[in-house]
């Protein structure tokens, strides 16, 4: 009985344990989905602001002040902030979720 009580304890733990993991968690079949918004890159005097789906290759070396409020960065898709201006300022002011995928 208390092997049988053990067993469902471990059991228990590791299913608790990965469904709460956001890194095991899919879409239904298995496809990653992406929102239909776009990145919104607003620039005034070289201040610019990202919010919306965060795009592969947006263009940050004009920004000498960069203001990042709710972003999504969809799976497969690397937030490269390296072509900032040097001495920039990068400011996260919202919540940024990234997308995840298998490793293959």
């Amino acid at each position: 009985m208390k092997f049988f009580s053990a067993t469902l304890a471990a059991f228990a733990l590791l299913a608790a344990t990965a469904n709460g993991s956001p890194m095991l968690r899919q879409g239904k079949g298995g496809s990653v989905t992406q929102s239909s918004d776009s990145v919104t890159q607003s620039s005034s005097s070289s201040n610019c602001n990202l919010t919306g789906t965060y795009k592969k290759g947006t263009d940050i070396s004009s920004c000498s002040s960069i203001t990042i409020g709710s972003l999504s960065v969809p799976a497969g898709v690397t937030l490269d902030l390296s072509k900032a201006k040097t001495g920039a300022t990068i400011e996260f002011t919202g919540t940024t979720t990234f997308g995840t995928q298998k490793w293959a």
